[in-house]
């Protein structure tokens, strides 16, 4: 692919600075630092835009917090003015990085997500015998800078683009030269590109069709099991030697037990949740009920979640499920 250059007038020029500011701030115009921001927000829509065209912001200062979902997960809150740079960034660059991707690849993207993913998956599921499911251990944790730069510098043209993509990279770190910080809008991007090489390496190299990845969560579908188990023994390889990454042990079977994946199990003409997504779904639910009876979030907030959580739910197969809960909680979503 070609590099792309001549950004970074577009990512200064105020008014995409301001369409950033206003991305930033969505849902959380009531937080002190964001007042404190919008007390002189001119001048500081300036002074990011001016330390971003100089190559001389200085990102990092993060806020760091524990939240599990199940697991435990280090989240890091950059401060409000980094977070308008990362879309000022984002919002420009996006193109980029989304004409790198595959069709199969649904995280980070327009028009695409998990329920895009799911769907996919389920069209495989009906096409093909075989699957197998991978997952990289720690991914977020393990993506190796060094690799990732070279990734990234042969993407963008622009010198002061790349300098403050390593800058970015560089404010975090697990163990040597590694990690991307769980919380930056960058993360996200930069973690999805990150495996894109290896689904050129699937499509391109080793030939195969039916894949669905999102993030780093991977199903690769086939008509046998020799071919299935040929081509993640291949593609693991390519994880380790090019990427520096190592997956969990695979999930192969026969598409019609079901196929575990992004919190549903697909069989080829219905959807169901996994237990631990069940689970999930009443402490969400529980801790919504909490948040909103303790005034910390609106009427409207309260209700938007609802339905968010519930639209979850209603993809799957589970109607006596939601019937349940909605007779012990009182909820109408």
């Amino acid at each position: 692919m070609k590099r792309v250059g001549n950004l970074m007038p577009r990512i200064c020029d105020y008014d995409n600075i301001n369409e950033a500011f206003l991305r930033a701030v969505k849902g959380k115009r009531g937080k002190r630092e964001v007042i404190r921001f919008c007390d002189n927000i001119d001048s500081n829509l300036r002074e990011i835009a001016e330390k971003l065209y100089s190559g001389t912001y200085d990102f990092g200062h993060y806020h760091t917090f524990h939240i599990y979902d199940p697991k435990p997960r280090q989240i890091c809150a950059a401060p409000f003015a980094d977070r308008v740079a990362f879309h000022a960034m984002m919002r420009i660059c996006h193109p980029v990085f989304d004409n790198y991707q595959i069709y199969d690849s649904y995280a980070s993207r327009v028009n695409k997500g998990v329920y895009a993913a799911i769907e996919q998956a389920q069209k495989y599921a009906r096409r093909y015998k075989w699957f197998v499911k991978i997952d990289v251990c720690k991914y977020f944790d393990s993506i190796h800078h060094d690799v990732l730069k070279h990734q990234l510098h042969c993407l963008f043209k622009d010198k002061v683009l790349q300098h403050l993509f390593d800058r970015i990279i560089d404010t975090y770190h697990v163990g040597e030269n590694r990690g991307l910080p769980i919380g930056n809008l960058t993360s996200q991007y930069f973690a999805n590109h990150y495996l894109a090489y290896a689904d050129h390496f699937l499509k391109q190299q080793l030939h195969i069709r039916g894949t669905v990845r999102y993030m780093d969560d991977l199903l690769i579908f086939g008509d046998d099991h020799k071919t299935v188990l040929d081509s993640y023994k291949k593609y693991k390889c390519f994880l380790n030697e090019r990427l520096k990454l190592e997956t969990h042990e695979p999930v192969l079977n026969r598409v019609g037990f079901g196929v575990p994946f992004l919190g549903y199990v697909i069989y080829p003409h219905k959807l169901n949740l996994t237990a631990r997504s069940r689970h999930r779904f009443r402490v969400k639910l529980a801790n919504l009920e909490r948040q909103w009876y303790a005034g910390q979030i609106t009427d409207a907030d309260y209700h938007e979640h609802i339905q968010a959580l519930y639209a979850f739910t209603n993809k799957a197969c589970i109607e006596k499920f939601n019937a349940k809960v909605i007779r012990e909680k009182g909820i109408f979503p």
